[in-house]
C-alpha cells in the first residue's frame, strides 16, 4: 500500500470522537448511517483527505448548530460514496444500533461451572456441559396454568449433552454464513427470521467448519436444561418464578412501546442465568428444537427425538419471546410452527 494510503492513527483518532459526538447529539438515521460509513471506511482514505475532513469537522462542531444541510459539497460526495461501500459490506447498522441500545452494552459473564469455548472465524461462544439425568418433562405444579399439549407429565431421561450458554447471536449466524437479519440489532443479539431449514442449513455449515456434531436441541434437552438439570429448583420460568429476573417478555419489552429502549430483543445474557449457567431459556426470542412435533404419551422415555428420523411439517418452539405473554416463557410451555416459518421473535439455541 502507498504510504499517502496509510492512516494517520491520531487524525483518525480525532474524527471518530468527532462522528461520536454528532452522534450523540442526532436523531437523524441518515445521518447515523453516514457517519458510520465515515467510521468504517476512513481507514482506506489518504492521509491528507482525513485531515480536511477532520478540520472541517471542527469547524461546523464549533458552531453547535450541525445539520446535515450544512454539509459542504466535497464532504456530501465523500459520505454518499462511503455510506454505499458500508452497506455493501453489510457494517451499516451497528454502530447505529449499539449507540440506540447503549445502556444494553455489557460484557456476559460465564457463571457456568462446566463448559467449552469454540472459536469458528474468529468469532468465540460458549457451550456448557450438561450431567445427564431423568426428569419429569411437562408440568409439575398443579397450580400452573398450562396448555393441553403439554400433558400428560411424563418421565424422561436425557445422556450427557451440551447447549448453548446462549441463544445464537446474529455475530455467530454471520461469522458462518456470511449474513445478517433483514432488520439485524447487533452482533450480541439473538439471530432471528430464521426458519427450521435455515437453521440445519447453518449448523451444518458450523459442523464442516468445526469438525463438530452440533445440532438443534431435543424437546427434552431442552427443557431438562432450562429446568436446570440435575441441579433444577423447579421453578416456572428458568431459574427463577420471578420472570423479570430472568426473561425479556411483553410487559417488559413489547408493551413498553416502541419508543421504549426496552422494546424489542435484546443483548444476550443481560438477565439472570439459571442453575447451569444459561442465559435467556426465558424469554426473548422462541428457539426451534430438533424433532417432530408430537403430542405426548404417559409412557418413560430415553433421549426422545434425538435419533428419530424427523418427519411431518411441524416443529416445536420453546422458551416464548420478548412480545408474548409471561405464561409462553414458561419452561414447559409448547408452541408449533411449519418448518417453513420465519419471524422477527424466532431463533435458535445449539447443542452437541
Amino acid at each position: 500500500m502507498n504510504d499517502n494510503m496509510h492512516v494517520n492513527s491520531e487524525v483518525l483518532h480525532k474524527l471518530r470522537q468527532q462522528l461520536l459526538s454528532r452522534i450523540e447529539s442526532t436523531d437523524d438515521a441518515t445521518l447515523l448511517s453516514r457517519c458510520l460509513a465515515v467510521m468504517d471506511t476512513a481507514q482506506v482514505l489518504p492521509q491528507e483527505e482525513q485531515e480536511e475532513w477532520a478540520q472541517e469537522e471542527d469547524d461546523n462542531l464549533e458552531d453547535n448548530t450541525v445539520s446535515k444541510s450544512r454539509f459542504t459539497l466535497p464532504v456530501k460526495r465523500m459520505l454518499i460514496l462511503l455510506a454505499s461501500l458500508a452497506l455493501l459490506v453489510g457494517g451499516g447498522y451497528l454502530l447505529v444500533n449499539s449507540f440506540k441500545n447503549k445502556k444494553e452494552e455489557h460484557v456476559l459473564v460465564t457463571v457456568a461451572k462446566h463448559y467449552e469455548t469454540i472459536n469458528v472465524n474468529g468469532y468465540k461462544f460458549n457451550m456448557v456441559k450438561v450431567k445427564g439425568g431423568t426428569f419429569t418433562m411437562g408440568p409439575t405444579n398443579d397450580k400452573e396454568d398450562y396448555d393441553n399439549d403439554e400433558l400428560p407429565a411424563h418421565q424422561v431421561t436425557v445422556s450427557d449433552f451440551s447447549i448453548g450458554e446462549t441463544e445464537v447471536t446474529q455475530g455467530l449466524w454471520y461469522a458462518v454464513m456470511g449474513v445478517r437479519p433483514i432488520s439485524p440489532d447487533g452482533d450480541n443479539h439473538p439471530m432471528k427470521e430464521v426458519s427450521y431449514d435455515e437453521c440445519v442449513d447453518f449448523i451444518n455449515k458450523l459442523n464442516k467448519l468445526t469438525g463438530r456434531h452440533f445440532h438443534l436441541p431435543t424437546e427434552a434437552q431442552w427443557e431438562f436444561a432450562a429446568k436446570g438439570g440435575n441441579e433444577s429448583r423447579h421453578t416456572s420460568f428458568s431459574g427463577s418464578n420471578n420472570i423479570d429476573e430472568v426473561a425479556w417478555h411483553a410487559d417488559n419489552a413489547w408493551n413498553k412501546g416502541r419508543e421504549s429502549k426496552d422494546f424489542g430483543n435484546h443483548a444476550v445474557g443481560m438477565k439472570k442465568p439459571n442453575e447451569l449457567g444459561i442465559y435467556d431459556m426465558s424469554g426473548n426470542v422462541w428457539e426451534w428444537c430438533h424433532g417432530s412435533y408430537e403430542r405426548y404419551d404417559k409412557k418413560p422415555k430415553v433421549d426422545p427425538a434425538l435419533h428419530d428420523k424427523v418427519h411431518g411439517s411441524f416443529r416445536c418452539n420453546r422458551g416464548g419471546s420478548w412480545d408474548y405473554v409471561a405464561k409462553s416463557a414458561r419452561v414447559c410451555n409448547r408452541r408449533n410452527r411449519t418448518r417453513d416459518f420465519r419471524n422477527f421473535n424466532l431463533g435458535l439455541r445449539l447443542a452437541e
